[in-house]
C-alpha cells in the first residue's frame, strides 16, 4: 500500500470555499478504484490535511494527476502558502471494520 499526505494552509475568511474545495476533492476520489481510501481533516483554524491510501503506485499517480494538485490550481487564491503533496509508503495499517 502507498499513500499521499497533503497539507493545506488556507487564508482566513474563506470557509465556504474551503468546504467546496474538499467536496470537489471527494468527488474526484469517488471516481478512483474502490481500493482508494481518502480522509480530509482540519488540524487547526486554517490548517487542513488530506490523506489517501492506494493499493499501488499506479492508482496513486492517477489520483495525483487528476486530484488535489490540479484542484489546488483552481483554488490557488485560498492558500496562504502552496499546498504540499507527499508520497508515502504505508508500513502498517488497520482498516476499519465494515459497519454492515
Amino acid at each position: 500500500m502507498v499513500g499521499v499526505l497533503a497539507k493545506f494552509e488556507f487564508v482566513a475568511g474563506h470557509e465556504e470555499e474551503v468546504s467546496r474545495f474538499f467536496a470537489e476533492g471527494r468527488v474526484i476520489v469517488e471516481s478512483q478504484p474502490a481500493s482508494t481510501g481518502w480522509y480530509a481533516a482540519r488540524l487547526g483554524p486554517s490548517t487542513y490535511a488530506a490523506f489517501a491510501v492506494f493499493a499501488n503506485e499506479d492508482d496513486r499517480d492517477a489520483l495525483l494527476a487528476a486530484g488535489g494538485p490540479v484542484l489546488s490550481k483552481t483554488y490557488g487564491h485560498l492558500f496562504a502558502v502552496p499546498p504540499t503533496f507527499d508520497k508515502v509508503d504505508i508500513v502498517e495499517h488497520r482498516a476499519p471494520a465494515s459497519s454492515g
